[in-house]
């Protein structure tokens, strides 16, 4: 295994993982001597202060031995040894809980069921009168921290195993810490959950079954994974912090909700659906509003009343709309009136309307029951398909929630890199409408970590909206990011007011932009992910111009390969398949794994870079295959020019350019340098000019012919 030079965030964090892998993977052997803190620090491209550090935390860790005169040396397997080296595999860091959880359903799954083969009636009486203990410890969140511990210590020892017990020591301190910070009162409620299947389990002397219910509750105790859980959480992790705010035109003044009040709507929302749609469990309901808070609040209401929500792109046309409804089997709709005002044809509409806001009129805060089945359909999501195509995502609770370890775990990081507290909240500034995945899984993760959301449902309000809610963070998408810069560029950066963080997606985008955000004092943080995935690809949050253009890390919990360079994914997060559509759904879903169209290449450190789309790519009668973004990119470089898009025309490469009249000729000679630069199959023949900009579908995407 080749040590790689280090990217400029977490040097020493790398320089550590990277050495303890060499360890851990046998690259290295016990006996054998390191290369000298010279050597290291020049393999890596690092100081010799930064490799010291790492080797001392690995000597501190049990893995190394230090002779003095002669140099650093793998420990050779004394006794004990085995143990030791499991430490370093637990060691605790914020960034490495997903690694000791892991773990942690490696070995505690098979101590759970050796343990329930083994154990006596009486020992079993001993996790029962435990489990009461913890029952009425519920509200106190270290008391029950305490008796969780007990409990599963319990369990090694009931497996007779010596090394068993040693194991869980090392696994209970290193995860004693993090419990403290994660456990909430949906954990506890989790955990009390599957640790009743698990006493279960043990009552009926059915091991499989309690390996199962532990690795099910270590799955879920630290991460939400349901929509229910996600609710409880809000209501008892932070239920005084604001949840939303909004600008209220009517009002003149930003309105706020707390996460008590924004559960306690969710709850209504649930009674009025129960009470207005009989049989409401089941039945696909179209979403059909301005993105706001009432919006929110239905997705959140559909899910938990059993029903398929459909979220619905206002912004179509009636024939559009008409055709998705059909074609998703939608037979009621929760609408606002304002997409009856701009299309008459609505009234054709045959199905019952439900007024999207009434919810607010109700007193009754429904109860709510835990997802019976996470792997059932719960959304239905219309794909932004730049032909104009689009098709309907299925999507689970489970899917929905697969990709949350990899949106929520980056804030502790990000505060730490602001020199934040860490009660401290972020507010998110959100433009993009619920019914597209991003802003879908946004709402959702945010929720999840107590942060703010901020809707400004209408562009033409942006400096309004952000002045009057200071913001963080923003989604965005290329024409928005576009004209972002250029008032950066303009010396208008303290209209942004707080906002400091982008998070950019649904395209490629100009490495030169970044940099100039970045030099500016922002961070970007590009993602990479489709409907089908939930949003759920790649995540890139270095800052360093070598990565500037990738789309981001994989996702430790999915799986990736290319094939004839396409990219190509598998995991929870990948759709069921799409609605009534079994040819398309083969097309892409093979064997679990799901094919993106994307075509990509991976670096040897994981970053994941798209060269185009498999299906925009122009095949040329010489045989040649150019990829359009890759054109597009070059040309966008030039500020002259607002939009591009590259197509061929009977057998020539054209570019379509908006732009200024003024500036054509300029931007037409950037053309001939760009040209020049080109092999000759991929030199554009052909510019056609407009001062119009170019059709673009609801996020911004280009639209082709």
């Amino acid at each position: 295994m080749a040590i790689q030079k280090v990217v400029k965030s977490s040097v020493s964090q790398q320089v550590f993982d990277q050495l303890r892998q060499q360890i851990l993977s046998g690259s290295w052997k016990p006996g054998d001597k390191l290369p000298s803190e010279n050597e290291l620090a020049a393999q890596f491209g690092v100081s010799r202060v930064t490799v010291r550090n790492a080797l001392q935390k690995l000597s501190g860790l049990g893995l190394l031995e230090t002779r003095f005169g002669e140099g650093s040396f793998i420990r050779g397997p004394e006794a004990g040894a085995a143990l030791n080296q499991l430490v370093p595999m637990l060691y605790l860091g914020r960034e490495t809980l997903r690694d000791i959880l892991t773990f942690r359903r490696m070995v505690e799954g098979p101590i759970c069921e050796i343990a329930c083969r083994r154990a006596t009636d009486g020992e079993i009486e001993q996790l029962r009168q435990l489990l009461g203990q913890m029952e009425r410890a519920e509200a106190d969140l270290a008391a029950f921290a305490r008796l969780d511990s007990q409990f599963h210590e319990l369990l090694a020892r009931l497996t007779r195993s010596r090394m068993m017990q040693q194991i869980y020591q090392i696994i209970d301190d290193a995860i004693q810490s993090s419990y403290k910070q994660h456990a909430r009162r949906q954990s506890v409620l989790v955990t009390l959950r599957w640790y009743r299947e698990i006493l279960a389990a043990f009552e009926a002397r059915d091991s499989a079954r309690a390996r199962q219910a532990m690795e099910q509750s270590l799955d879920q105790t630290f991460w939400v994974s349901t929509v229910y859980q996600n609710v409880i959480n809000m209501e008892s992790a932070w239920p005084q912090r604001v949840a939303v705010r909004w600008f209220d035109e009517q009002a003149g003044a930003v309105r706020e909700v707390t996460y008590q009040e924004y559960a306690a709507d969710i709850r209504r929302m649930v009674g009025y659906l129960r009470r207005n749609l009989p049989g409401v469990q089941g039945r696909h309901i179209g979403l059909l509003a301005r993105t706001g808070y009432p919006y929110a609040v239905a997705i959140f209401g559909c899910l938990l009343a059993g029903a398929v929500a459909v979220p619905l792109n206002s912004e179509k046309s009636w024939p559009q709309i008409s055709a998705e409804l059909a074609q998703a089997d939608v037979d009621c709709l929760l609408a606002d009136g304002s997409y009856q005002e701009r299309e008459p044809d609505f009234a054709q509409y045959a199905g019952p309307v439900l007024d999207i806001g009434a919810f607010a009129g109700c007193t009754e805060l429904a109860e709510l029951t835990e997802c019976r089945d996470q792997d059932a359909l719960a959304l239905i999501l219309f794909t932004s398909d730049t032909t104009g195509r689009s098709k309907g995502v299925m999507l689970s609770q489970r899917n929905l929630f697969a990709p949350m370890r990899l949106f929520t775990e980056p804030f502790d990081s990000i505060r730490q890199q602001f020199g934040l507290p860490e009660d401290y909240q972020f507010a998110a500034f959100n433009v993009l409408p619920l019914f597209h995945v991003a802003a879908l899984t946004s709402l959702i993760s945010w929720s999840i970590s107590g942060n703010a959301i901020h809707f400004c449902s209408d562009l033409r309000r942006f400096y309004r909206d952000l002045a009057a809610m200071p913001s963080d963070a923003m989604a965005v998408v290329p024409t928005l990011l576009k004209s972002i810069h250029h008032d950066v560029k303009k010396g208008k950066r303290a209209r942004l007011g707080k906002l400091r963080l982008f998070t950019c997606g649904a395209a490629m985008y100009d490495p030169q932009m970044l940099a100039d955000l970045i030099d500016q004092g922002f961070t970007i943080i590009q993602t990479y992910g489709l409907t089908e995935t939930v949003g759920d690809g790649g995540w890139n949050s270095a800052q360093d111009p070598a990565h500037l253009s990738s789309v981001g890390l994989r996702d430790p919990d999915m799986e990736y390969r290319l094939e004839d360079e396409e990219l190509c994914m598998k995991g929870e997060a990948v759709m069921l398949g799409y609605y009534k559509d079994p040819e398309g759904t083969a097309a892409v879903l093979r064997d679990g794994w799901f094919h993106t169209g994307d075509l990509a290449r991976m670096d040897a450190d994981g970053y994941i870079y798209l060269t185009g789309r498999k299906n925009n790519l122009m095949v040329l009668p010489s045989g040649e295959n150019v990829s359009p973004e890759e054109l597009e990119a070059l040309l966008s470089r030039n500020p002259a020019v607002r939009e591009v898009l590259v197509e061929q025309r009977e057998g020539k490469i054209c570019a379509r350019i908006s732009c200024r009249a003024g500036v054509q000729d300029q931007v037409r000679a950037f053309v001939t340098r760009t040209n020049r630069t080109l092999p000759l199959y991929k030199r554009i023949t052909a510019v056609e000019f407009t001062r119009e900009p170019l059709p673009r579908n609801a996020l911004g995407k280009l639209v082709r012919r």
